[in-house]
């Protein structure tokens, strides 16, 4: 690592069906290139691993409200 910056490993989105806000997120980064990981907004509600648990906290952060997206770093 440089200076203070951290490496991005991965981009995971959560989302869930009829979220007309998800699917915009989806598009743009669609269109701009950027690769993500797109995971059930469930599983925010029953965490599986690390990137779920952060994904609860930013979604508390955001007032539960979709998408949340979680850059997991090292």
């Amino acid at each position: 690592m440089k200076g203070n910056k951290m490496n991005i490993l991965a981009k995971y989105i959560y989302t869930s069906n009829e979220c007309p806000k998800c699917e915009a997120m989806k598009k743009l980064y669609n269109e701009k290139g950027i690769a993500f990981t797109e995971r059930s907004a469930d599983r925010i509600k029953a965490p599986e691993d690390n990137i779920d648990l952060e994904a609860l906290i930013q979604a508390s952060i955001q007032n539960m409200e979709l998408p949340v997206v979680v850059d997991f770093t090292l």
